[in-house]
């Protein structure tokens, strides 16, 4: 029994090509997993479950040491094989999460895609992944375009913890040439930010990554600066687009289709409506000072009035009159 629970586990330690790994690198990870064996154990081992043509792994030709690997085009062995709930677990991150993995982890978990996709044919389970959707809140813009090559890099420094050099195309500015020291992504609508510090700068920037143009990988460590935390960074507001930190009270005036909406999913925890005259209401509540409630205002045209503060109000005064020289 130890034999074939050894037989099983230096199989899936061995990566599938063009990936491949050294017979010493291979008795290191058992001996970390509590096999007690030498080199020439796992030597033998290797060349009897080649040897058998049950399991599709071969060894590089002229090379020392050997290195081994699964053929390209071999199945992934799966023991026990997968459950139909883990199957399902697998199409949705499939479907919803692949784009926040690294390249790295989509090519190693792409086999068990495969293997998700064979063991839901036979199940009910399979309809579920018709039947869920996500969908933007706003307006579906199609997706930038990145090309490989630079998500390659961004993702292998983040996961690294690896600067890297670059050139940035930021809007209405000339191109510049940065050493980017990134922090986290954040995907928002159709986007990709890079949240990072450039240079030797400590202040933290949004990089969008489809306006890099070229980006290779460095070998310096990455700075996180003092108390930085990317869940933090968000909930600050930072991707709102603050005008400043302190927060506002805002009050609008709605209409009844507003009222209901803003009802079941309010502005803030503070949030308070009152009827008011000509089948209006009065909406209070306590929130950040942000262009993101700019637009989100903008949004439904006249059917919100801001009322107070007086500054927020002058500002759309100010958009009214332009837009009424625009259209009329």
């Amino acid at each position: 029994m130890d034999i074939l629970l050894r037989y099983f586990d230096m199989l899936c330690l061995i990566p599938k090509e063009p990936n491949s790994i050294s017979t010493l690198a291979l008795l290191e990870k058992l001996e970390n997993t509590g096999y007690q064996i030498d080199l020439r154990t796992v030597q033998r081992d290797l060349v009897k479950l080649s040897a058998s043509h049950l399991f599709p792994i071969c060894s590089t030709e002229g090379t020392r040491p050997l290195r081994w690997f699964w053929k390209s085009n071999a199945d992934r062995f799966q023991f026990p094989m997968m459950s139909t709930d883990e199957a399902l677990t697998f199409k949705l991150v499939e479907m919803f999460l692949n784009p926040l993995l690294p390249p790295a982890v989509q090519s190693h978990i792409s086999d068990y895609f495969q293997i998700a996709d064979k063991t839901l044919k036979t199940s009910p389970l399979a309809t579920w992944i018709d039947k869920v959707r996500i969908i933007p809140s706003s307006l579906a813009l199609l997706p930038a375009e990145i090309p490989k090559t630079i998500i390659t890099v961004v993702y292998e420094a983040l996961f690294k913890n690896r600067r890297f050099h670059a050139t940035y195309q930021a809007i209405n500015k000339p191109a510049k040439q940065y050493e980017v020291n990134p922090l986290g992504l954040v995907f928002r609508h159709n986007l990709i930010y890079l949240v990072a510090t450039i240079n030797d700068y400590t202040d933290i920037k949004q990089l969008a990554l489809h306006r890099f143009l070229n980006a290779e990988l460095s070998e310096r460590d990455v700075f996180v600066p003092n108390e930085f935390n990317l869940d933090d960074y968000i909930a600050q507001g930072e991707f709102d687009y603050p005008i400043e930190t302190e927060t506002i009270e805002l009050t609008l005036k709605i209409n009844a289709f507003i009222r209901q909406l803003l009802s079941e999913t309010p502005l803030s925890s503070n949030q308070t409506i009152v009827e008011g005259e000509q089948a209006q209401f009065l909406l209070n509540a306590k929130v950040k000072n942000t262009e993101q409630l700019r637009w989100w205002i903008r949004s439904f045209g006249d059917a919100i009035e801001v009322c107070q503060p007086l500054t927020l109000r002058e500002e759309f005064v100010q958009q009214a009159q332009k837009l009424s020289q625009i259209y009329l």
